[in-house]
């Protein structure tokens, strides 16, 4: 029994927790089951072979045909959720639910008329109880000539009664072997993990361990009792989480209408502030105007006043000498000629020509405006008050794209440390999960840098040590178990629970170095980055079934040299870190080239490892031996340097970008670091 028929059956058991044989004996108990947790939620129907999809929901399989999308998508009805699905063979039957409509069928049938069910025409007087079949006298005599059935147990009805009160599994329908199929199961595989009949002995199971049937069955029903005692206790915690989750969503309602506030207010605030100054800048530069125009105005009328009084005097002079040029003798001019010489002079020598040189008003030339500062930030709660009084209280920053800053260093070899970490994402809880190579181990901390639980796998050929890990949508763990500076490893894709329970290994036959890897959840494809190969790997989400491969060695269009790490946004583009060629390429889902780029703004990438994209399908880039991590927008244009400089940043390697914006990078020198 694969993982994903364990956790359905788990999940079924608690549906059904009323006991089968309780189901039996109590009409009320059946109806109810029937109508509430048989019913396709499509159909509206019992359920017609159900089959499981990955999001652990059942519909009946003709059902999830007729919900089949463009590229084998199916959207479960129930949470929405997108799954690839190429063929629905590769869906699990729901067993349990089948089983128990079988049980359901069987009481239906004990409640009829007790009508013979070999001839269907007397009334049953006996019944078989491994074939479950009621019999009349008749056919109860045939049934026990027919060699197939001729050593089976057949009761009348007084015993049958009697031997229900002793076990009333008794009335339960028999299950043949499924290899032979008039052979009632007996026995258990432990090794394959089915039920056989004694024929199987000597096939298919030869020199297997095979239990007693019951036996097998008493230990799965504790072990599933157990499970279900736990379910309850998550059924407990889930329901306390959805009131405090509920009530936090009141809170942030009502956070959000305070903050909305706060913003508004001092936008007006500053808008007030800003307009006043302006105003002031205003009326000073009105004020300068008027003084200047003042005392302009002041001289020009000087100066026209004084063009007056010379107009005045040269009129005088002229009228004058001209009635003694006119009306004079000789004699009377002579007399008067040196007078009129010096006058004639004077009135020569007057200013009479208008100078506007320096008779105008300074130019205005407007000015460009350039706010310092912001008008406020987000702190969450927890960020100590050292690190906001700094944030108040430092010189408002004139570049909008400034570098971000380095909030916390986790480092170390104990849990909750780290040697040479390598890939990061961030789980669906928000946790930070962490290859941590040289530990062997994939370690989960919290935001604030907290242990909660590391995951570790033995059993391998080769010591896994992890390079990359993705996460699906519900947190199962992707795992890159490949070569890495010399270490060798196994060259598989490890898949585990959140736990640490492995439920399949992939990869083995195709990959040569496993590196990168991410999940495409639109199209349920896993990408994995094959290093050595110089290409890019495609596998079922599901099924873990190889596609295909895109890419090959080289320098032209969707090539590599040893590719790295892969992201993809939420277009499903796959953004490759194409190590050797020292640039990032941008393929479609399908890979397909769309474009390239390289480091800003002057310089190179160099051996570009991590990459990530965050909710704007911006692009950030682990710039390995540069020691920076640079921020581009979904176009590769450069946007800002994230963060640089050895004393920041040492060979950033893995890189990851949390809800609220923050930036989560592994530094070689064996620690994670987390940029705000």
């Amino acid at each position: 029994m694969g993982a994903g028929n364990v956790h359905q059956t788990v999940v079924d058991q608690k549906r059904f927790e009323p006991q089968r044989r309780s189901m039996v004996s109590k009409r009320s108990v059946v109806d109810e089951i029937d109508e509430d947790l048989l019913t396709c939620s499509v159909c509206l129907e019992r359920y017609k072979n159900p089959q499981i999809l990955p999001c652990y929901h059942s519909f009946c399989e003709q059902c999830l045909v007729k919900l089949k999308g463009p590229r084998d998508t199916i959207k479960c009805p129930n949470c929405r959720q997108l799954h690839y699905v190429s063929n629905m063979q590769q869906l699990s039957p729901s067993t349990i639910i089948n089983s128990v409509i079988d049980i359901i069928k069987e009481h239906e049938i004990q409640r009829c008329h007790g009508t013979c069910h070999g001839c269907e025409e007397n009334s049953s007087t006996n019944r078989c109880v491994d074939c479950a079949m009621d019999l009349c006298t008749t056919c109860t005599n045939a049934h026990r000539k027919m060699p197939v059935s001729q050593h089976h147990r057949i009761m009348n009805i007084e015993e049958l009664k009697k031997a229900k009160l002793n076990d009333k599994s008794i009335v339960f329908p028999a299950v043949y072997c499924t290899s032979h199929q008039d052979k009632l199961i007996e026995l258990y595989c432990e090794k394959c993990q089915i039920p056989i009949c004694h024929l199987c002995l000597r096939s298919n199971h030869k020199g297997h361990t095979v239990i007693d049937l019951q036996g097998a069955a008493d230990r799965f029903c504790k072990m599933a009792s157990d499970h279900i005692q736990l379910l309850k206790a998550k059924q407990s915690e889930v329901k306390q989480s959805k009131i405090s989750a509920t009530k936090q969503s009141e809170e942030s309602t009502k956070q959000h209408l305070h903050r909305k506030q706060q913003i508004t207010k001092h936008s007006q605030e500053t808008i007030e502030k800003l307009t006043k100054i302006i105003k002031q800048e205003e009326n000073s530069h009105m004020t300068k105007l008027k003084t200047d125009y003042d005392k302009m105005n002041e001289e020009i009328n000087r100066q026209i006043h004084q063009y007056e009084t010379t107009e005045e005097l040269l009129t005088s002079t002229i009228t004058f000498i001209n009635n003694l040029l006119q009306y004079s003798s000789a004699a009377q001019l002579m007399k008067t000629s040196k007078e009129t010489t010096n006058q004639l002079e004077t009135m020569m020598s007057l200013d009479t020509t208008w100078n506007d040189k320096n008779n105008s008003l300074p130019q205005f030339y407007p000015g460009d405006i350039t706010l310092q500062g912001m008008l406020g930030t987000f702190q969450s709660m927890e960020v100590d008050s050292v690190s906001y009084s700094y944030q108040q209280t430092r010189e408002p920053s004139h570049v909008i794209n400034a570098p971000m800053k380095l909030e916390k260093t986790i480092e170390g070899t104990e849990p909750g440390m780290f040697d040479y970490p390598l890939g990061v994402r961030i789980n669906t809880c928000g946790d930070i999960v962490v290859a941590d190579h040289e530990n062997k181990r994939v370690q989960i901390i919290d935001i604030y840098g907290t242990p909660k639980s590391q995951l570790q796998f033995t059993g391998y050929s080769k010591p896994v040590r992890p390079i990359d890990v993705a996460v699906s949508v519900d947190n199962t763990y992707f795992i890159t178990d490949g070569i890495w500076e010399g270490n060798e490893g196994n060259n598989q894709v490890i898949v585990c629970n959140q736990y640490g329970k492995v439920i399949k290994c992939f990869g083995g036959k195709e990959l040569q170095d496993p590196c990168g890897i991410a999940i495409n959840h639109n199209n349920g494809i896993v990408y994995v980055v094959d290093n050595d190969a110089h290409c890019i790997r495609l596998y079922e989400n599901t099924g873990f079934k190889y596609i295909k491969s895109v890419g090959s060695e080289g320098q032209g269009s969707c090539q590599f040299d040893y590719p790295y790490f892969i992201a993809i946004n939420s277009k499903g583009c796959l953004i490759v870190s194409d190590a050797g060629n020292n640039r990032i390429q941008v393929l479609t889902s399908d890979g397909v080239f769309m474009f390239a780029f390289s480091g800003r703004p002057n310089d190179k990438f160099d051996w570009p490892n991590g990459v990530t994209t965050d909710k704007n399908d911006n692009i950030y880039v682990c710039d390995y031996s540069n020691h920076r991590v640079q921020m581009f927008n979904s176009k590769g244009e450069f946007i800002t340097n994230i963060a640089s400089g050895s004393d920041v940043l040492c060979y950033p390697t893995g890189i990851a970008i949390t809800d609220d914006g923050k930036v989560v990078v592994t530094d070689c020198r064996h620690c994670v670091k987390i940029f705000t």
